[in-house]
């Protein structure tokens, strides 16, 4: 149907040129109807997995089979490429391997332009080496990768070249060597036990500190060796958080340096929905460190009324009354429920009494995660006949960036109860206002909070 759109347009206007995404459900060609040929199209590979080439991942293999669908009726093709974590710029994302193979791929297809979306934001990981490997394939998609690297790693970083040549190589095979995918929607959290475990991490730090040492004397360089460090330095925050034992000196001393460096940098975000760095360590202190008090939920058995989307239903049985609270990235600790309203029930073991229930939800509206509408929670000591604690509505957030919020109920008399009822009023689609209308939307929940 745009396809037959656009040709309608083209013919009316021949002098004209006419674009048109090629883009999640519109990536594959029509069957029975021809681009005419001042109609481009702009085939978008974002469902792609980065570990390796597009040729050799299942996802790759789709986006592959429309491209060259797309070549057989048309020349006028231009691919939209990505590259990059868009949820974590700040995060290590070893993709530089699998560059030149895919650009020579898009050529091979009659694409005659592309944009790549590669570099991130200023302080994302190696945007200024990524903007240059690019914009040289692009001209030559023959050209030698490795004399390019070297190149440039020499020209920006001095003689801390060889060590930040070495860091880029380590990491790439213990990407792949890890088995896990690389994807544009991600956290480092996901490759805590591969690419960025603790003995790979020490290494890397290590070529850091080498890579300081040897430009020690020249600001300009040494500044520059500072910044390529920063998504190492965020790594190791984001894996802490995750930790039920943590070094809170050490955590202290890290952040307290991530921050002076951001600010010292000017780093503007820390993703697409532009989430300052500096109120992320603001939050990460409030959220992430130690509470005084344990929740009394810790370790309690979570029953569900109605039960979370998928995956989440099994992982929520213990993800909900862990201690853990959940990045920016809805990957790592969030329970999610698609299309629905949710309800659930915490069961404390014995009749304790009980001054307030929160549970915290997220907001990601690139996702299509929607803070809900309302949030209900009820008390009983014999698990059948329930008193209403308190009903809260929830504002409408339409926000592009990531936020938390906190859904509280409390009294300043203690009630006694052994179970603690939950139910949340979804969104269940997403709104006019948002570019997925009528589509379902979803709301997370990281943490259940009794004290």
């Amino acid at each position: 149907s745009v396809i037959t759109f656009l040709n309608k347009l083209a013919a009316r206007f021949p002098d004209k040129e006419f674009s048109t995404l090629a883009y999640l459900y519109t990536m594959n060609p029509p069957k029975h109807v021809k681009p005419l040929p001042n109609v481009n199209i702009m085939l978008c590979d974002i469902d792609c997995d980065r570990e390796v080439t597009l040729t050799e991942n299942a996802s790759g293999k789709e986006f592959v089979k429309a491209m060259e669908g797309w070549s057989k009726i048309t020349n006028n093709i231009f691919v939209w490429d990505y590259g990059i974590n868009f949820d974590n710029y700040l995060a290590p994302f070893p993709n530089f391997h699998i560059l030149q193979d895919n650009i020579r791929l898009f050529k091979k297809n009659h694409a005659t332009m592309h944009f790549s979306q590669i570099a991130g934001s200023w302080g994302g990981d190696f945007a200024e080496l990524r903007a240059y490997l690019v914009s040289k394939l692009m001209w030559n998609p023959e050209a030698n990768v490795d004399s390019l690297m070297q190149h440039f790693l020499h020209g920006y970083y001095g003689e801390a070249a060889p060590h930040l040549y070495q860091y880029i190589k380590v990491m790439e095979g213990a990407l792949i060597g890890s088995g896990q995918r690389l994807w544009i929607y991600d956290s480092p959290v996901s490759h805590k036990y591969g690419m960025l475990k603790p003995a790979l991490m020490r290494r890397y730090n290590h070529l850091f500190d080498l890579a300081e040492k040897a430009v020690a004397t020249d600001p300009d360089f040494l500044k520059r060796v500072q910044r390529a460090r920063l998504p190492i330095q965020y790594s190791e925050l984001e894996i802490a958080r995750t930790e039920t034992e943590k070094d809170l000196a050490d955590i202290n001393k890290k952040l307290d340096l991530f921050e002076e460096r951001v600010k010292e940098f000017q780093v503007p975000t820390l993703n697409e929905r532009s989430n300052s760095p500096i109120d992320y360590c603001k939050l990460y202190r409030e959220r992430y460190m130690p509470q005084k008090e344990n929740s009394l939920a810790l370790g309690a058995k979570v029953t569900y009324i109605t039960p979370p989307t998928g995956k989440y239903a099994a992982l929520g049985k213990t993800a909900l009354v862990d201690g853990l609270f959940g990045g920016a990235t809805f990957v790592d600790s969030w329970i999610g429920w698609e299309g629905t309203d949710g309800a659930f029930v915490i069961d404390l073991g014995e009749t304790k009494e009980i001054h307030s229930v929160e549970t915290d939800f997220l907001h990601q509206i690139g996702a299509w995660i929607l803070f809900p509408l309302k949030v209900v929670y009820s008390y009983t000591d014999d698990g059948e006949h329930y008193t209403h604690w308190k009903t809260i509505d929830l504002p409408e957030e339409r926000t592009g960036e990531v936020k938390f919020r906190g859904v509280k109920a409390e009294s300043v008399e203690p009630v006694k109860a052994r179970y603690v009822k939950v139910e949340v009023t979804g969104t269940k689609e997403c709104p006019t206002w948002h570019y997925g209308v009528g589509h379902p939307s979803w709301f997370f929940i990281d943490e259940v909070i009794i004290k």
